[in-house]
């Protein structure tokens, strides 16, 4: 069995400020401290969170969900799952995961994608594959069924 390396609360927050500080600012700070630290304690579980999947998985959809930090919610939940992929050595799956998931995010945000549906694309992402056409039709269907939510409100 590999070796996880986990991201510290030390390097989420000084990933969270050069973030806040490359992308133009936003009310910065921490609202939820522990709910942070519980989220780095509870990926290393592995009773829960077995396979590397399952704890990026984990990390982007609490930190994409949760609301943590005063401002950059999403774009943390992309920052630190591109940071934890890049600490345990998955370089090409970093950099694609940055322009896969960068739109997912915001669906994950509004509840349109769920935790099982994003574990199936971040699998694709580690692993190197293309999505398959059922995952590109489950995608495609829960994007889409909060548009038509948003048009009938």
């Amino acid at each position: 069995m590999e070796t996880t390396s986990y991201l510290t609360y030390n390097e989420i927050l000084s990933i969270y400020q050069k973030m806040i500080d490359k992308s133009g600012g936003g009310f910065a700070g921490v609202r939820d401290d522990g709910a942070i630290q519980s989220i780095i304690e509870f990926v290393q579980n592995d009773d829960y969170y077995s396979s590397f999947v399952d704890k990026l998985t984990f990390l982007v959809f609490r930190f994409c969900r949760g609301h943590y930090f005063n401002d950059g919610n999403k774009r943390i939940a992309l920052t630190i799952g591109t940071a934890f992929l890049l600490h345990n050595g998955y370089f090409w799956a970093a950099r694609n995961f940055m322009s896969q998931l960068e739109a997912i995010v915001y669906h994950i945000a509004a509840s349109n994608i769920d935790e099982d549906l994003l574990h199936r694309i971040i699998h694709c992402i580690v692993n190197e594959q293309d999505y398959d056409e059922e995952l590109k039709i489950d995608i495609a269907n829960a994007i889409s069924n909060n548009s038509l939510e948003q048009e009938i409100e």
